[in-house]
């Protein structure tokens, strides 16, 4: 039995100490873990042992758990009226961190029982064994949040003029309303929400969420460990693995068919659900509309209700061999040493994976049912009298007593659930080595060890936007061309269209984008192209010659229920971007589809505990790939593994233990007394030592301008400190170079905004003007799809001094000095510096590390054994 419990009060290095002295600390976090086992072993009639283990584990865990009290926003000092004040637009930092507290908890209770069974040259192993893991989330966010500013129909609001505040821009304007806003509590919104119980199945505003699920497995194998020559033995056995679906242990869940995925579209016969396909499944099939034009609507999912069908087939076979041939002369005796040295290995298994909890409940926490909004704001209707000030009684918006089946949600929310024939992921594992006995006392191996993992989960969202079959990308480069045409006559920045002008001057009609932003259908008339659209930025900016985005452009045309109105008016189908129109958010399955595979040649150096020395090293040259999938259009590809959790290409690590030979029993101090051996006996010194090479970050779908992936990887790429002690994986220039490269202008000249061209080394956009990516954002068209650099060294040494000390009996104490990163050595984690950053013209702090291991942390450990 191990019960242990841990706590951090407080955690300042995610900011929730409170910004407002006086007020409450909210970074707690605590845990009790739990650790239950027993065994019972019988010794049966004919060489039979029968073993039966029982255990259960678990960890819950709270984090912010004091935020579960709401009276923590009241009081003489830390009062905010029972709401989390919103001042930062103020320029104030908020008094305390929001109110978002949680606790979690996964269990396991495992039940097996095994029978050893020795006959002959046989040792068989059969049994079973029964697993059960339960999860429960809560999540609460305790108060409702206040924001201040004078909202539109507030008289107060036309005091904020440049005739009262000459000179003032719109962002002064804004700050004074804002600030002004602040000072007297003007109330311009109240974010809230409300949880379904457990217990009544109502909602409670601002109320806990508490989600249960449970996952059962049961698997049952016969294995044997088979002698068949002295030098030779045989292991080979069969598993069959019953894991029963995923399935709530309470009602609070909601979920829907297949049909509700595929909305509109359809869900047609022959479609394999748990790995969709274009040619299959209705997708990319605009004015096919077989499906309900109703609102996909969800259920309850009651408790007890399995997530998808049971996968029956899950056999799961394995084979060994070691076989120790020996020579008598020539060079295999040489190869071989004596007899036994030498040693041959290999074999082959499957194993089925049981995934990680939240995987499951991720899915059905995404549906509407467990937690709605119940926000009051002026867009709503909802926010009352004006003005509202905080001063006064602010009361919840209205929200229904408890769920109506069949729910539906607002358009831009999302749908999900799992293929009703989603397959339990396997792994098979492939191992072949040779072992040689060096001496006595040491060996070296050498191996090879390779996984295939298949059928691993992913989720496929079916609203993956179409540009191709609706005719949208021709479209598109038809607006880039006007655009370039208005550019070319003389326009200036905001003043730039890419209207149809008419005939001869270079503009072709746009009749999906005059179909919604007019609702009219196709038009040749120029004086149809009015209004602010055609200049807007959201519509221009997709349209740039140095990063054309024809997704980015088709979804802003789609994200207005307006515009969405006008499309279905000017005859353009409901589905003509969106297989299922919807849900705006997502149309999501999760089912198979994932891989993974991973190969490693690795080396092992062993010498077992001799002369009060011990030591184990070990080389792994490892290669992992997983697959990516990027679009319905295309199929999966294969990448290497980058992250925190991907490939380490070469890895050594050694440990050791060494005794030093002083006291009783070793080769100094003999005839120690007692005392003396309690002083100058029983010392040790152990270590451990990691070196292995960086981490491989990728920098995703770019071009390289002016230089290549080798040098990149073998020049560029390197650990740089500035004048300012800053670190960074760029050189500067290059840096410089590509802010340039990704502040562009759809309405300049030359593409390039205010910086100017950039020039010499740089990363630019994939896209271009002479390539538009058509796959997907990250494809790799025009770019190189998965650009991956390794990383600085990873490098870290421990080191302890152990001292024993007998007491009396077999009751001893143990003291240590533990020093972890004995070297202080500095571990940096490397980052690419592209994405979002780098459109900040005034960011040159793009591939900046800011994260690094560096403190050499020394420990003292006490403790008694008896």
């Amino acid at each position: 039995l191990n019960w242990h419990t841990f706590s951090s009060v407080p955690d300042t290095l995610n900011g929730l100490e409170p910004a407002f002295p006086g007020f409450p600390v909210f970074g707690s976090q605590t845990s009790t873990r739990i650790q239950l086992s027993t065994a019972l072993r019988s010794t049966l009639p004919g060489d039979m042992v029968n073993e039966l283990r029982i255990g259960y584990s678990g960890a819950p865990v709270e984090f912010f758990k004091e935020q579960f009290d709401a009276g923590l926003w009241n009081g003489s000092v830390a009062n905010q009226k029972g709401f989390q004040l919103g001042i930062s637009a103020a320029g104030i930092s908020n008094a305390s961190p929001g109110p978002n507290a949680q606790s979690r908890n996964a269990s396991t209770m495992l039940i097996e029982d095994t029978v050893t069974w020795l006959r002959g040259n046989h040792s068989i192993t059969f049994g079973g064994s029964m697993t059960q893991v339960d999860i429960w989330l809560k999540n609460q966010t305790t108060v409702p949040s206040i924001a201040f500013d004078v909202v539109t129909s507030d008289p107060a609001r036309a005091i904020f003029n440049t005739t009262n505040f000459p000179g003032a821009s719109g962002a002064q304007l804004t700050a004074a309303r804002q600030y002004y806003a602040t000072l007297v509590g003007s109330v311009s919104q109240v974010t809230g929400n409300a949880g379904l119980d457990e217990a009544t199945g109502k909602y409670v505003y601002q109320g806990a969420r508490l989600q249960r699920g449970q996952l059962r497995d049961a698997g049952f194998y016969v294995q044997d460990s088979w002698r068949a020559r002295p030098n030779v033995t045989i292991n080979y056995g069969l598993r069959y693995e019953l894991q029963m679906p995923f399935s709530a242990a309470n009602s609070l869940y909601s979920t829907t068919n297949l049909e509700g995925v595929w909305g509109p579209s359809g869900y047609a016969d022959g479609c394999d659900a748990s790995q969709p396909t274009v040619d299959k499944c209705n997708l990319f099939r605009p004015g096919f509309l077989p499906g309900s034009t109703a609102t996909t609507v969800f259920t309850q999912l009651a408790s007890g209700t399995s997530a998808y069908d049971t996968d029956m087939n899950n056999w799961a076979p394995s084979f060994g061999v070691n076989w120790t041939p020996s020579a008598s002369s020539g060079f295999l005796r040489t190869l071989m040493g004596q007899p036994g040295d030498f040693a041959i290995r290999g074999g082959w298994s499957r194993s089925f994976n049981r995934e990680g909890m939240t995987n499951f409940t991720g899915v059905y926490n995404a549906n509407p049912g467990i937690l709605i909004t119940a926000n009051r704001t002026e867009g709503l209707g909802n926010l009352g009298a004006l003005p509202l000030l905080l001063r006064n009684p602010v009361t919840p918006a209205s929200f229904p007593e408890s769920p109506i089946y069949p729910l539906s949600d607002v358009i831009t929310g999302d749908v999900s659930t799992f293929a009703p024939n989603l397959q339990v992921p396997y792994a098979d594992s492939y191992t072949i080595g040779l072992q040689r006995g060096l001496t006595r006392n040491m060996a070296l191996e050498v191996r090879y060890v390779g996984t295939r993992s298949r059928d691993l989960l992913a989720t496929y969202n079916l609203n993956e936007i179409n540009i191709h079959e609706n005719g949208f990308l021709n479209e598109f480069k038809l607006a880039q061309a006007n655009l370039q045409a208005h550019i070319a006559s003389g326009c200036v920045g905001a003043a730039c269209s890419f209207a149809y002008r008419g005939p001869g001057t270079g503009t072709s009609p746009l009749p999906i984008y005059l179909g919604y932003f007019t609702g009219l259908t196709n038009s040749g008339s120029a004086a149809s192209y009015t209004g602010g659209n055609w200049t807007n930025s959201t519509f221009v900016n997709p349209l740039a010659q140095r990063n054309p985005n024809p997704f980015g452009a088709a979804n802003s045309l789609d994200d207005d229920p307006a515009r969405r109105a006008f499309a279905l008016t000017a005859g353009l189908p409901s589905n003509f971007l969106l297989a299922n129109p919807n849900y705006l958010g997502g149309a999501n399955i999760t089912g198979n589809g994932g891989f993974s595979d991973y190969n490693s040649i690795q080396m092992e150096l062993r010498r077992r505990l001799a002369n009060g020395f011990q030591f184990q090293t070990n080389y792994v040259y490892g290669v992992a790939t997983a697959s990516q999938r990027y679009s319905f259009r295309v199929p999966r590809e294969s990448l290497r593994q980058s992250g925190g959790e991907g490939e380490v290409t070469h890895a050594v690590k050694l440990n050791w233990v060494f005794e030093l030979p002083i006291g009783r029993g070793k080769r100094w101090g003999t005839d120690f007394g007692p005392v003396m051996d309690r002083i100058a006996g029983g010392w040790q010194i152990h270590g451990n030592m990691r070196i292995q090479s960086g981490r491989l970050v990728d920098f995703g779908n770019v071009r390289m301008v002016g230089f290549d992936a080798k040098e990149l990887w073998n020049d560029l790429y390197k650990l740089r400190i500035n004048e300012t002690q800053r670190v960074f994986m760029l050189p500067q220039a290059i840096i410089d170079e590509t802010i340039k490269a990704f502040s562009i202008s759809a309405t300049s000249a030359n593409g390039y905004g205010a910086l100017g061209a950039p020039s010499g080394k740089y990363f630019a956009p994939a896209s271009g003007a002479d390539c538009i990516e058509t796959i997907s954002n990250d494809y790799g068209e025009c770019g190189v799809r998965s650009l991956i650099i390794r990383g600085p060294m990873f490098r870290e040494v421990d080191i302890s001094v152990m001292k024993q000390v007998p007491i009396a009996g077999r009751t001893r104490a143990e003291f240590r000095i533990e020093m972890l990163n004995a070297f202080n050595f500095v571990n940096y984690v490397p980052v690419t510096g592209m994405g979002n950053n780098v459109t900040l013209p005034t960011n040159y702090e793009i591939g900046a590390v800011t994260g690094a291991t560096t403190a050499r942390v020394i420990q003292l450990v006490t403790r008694i054994t008896w």
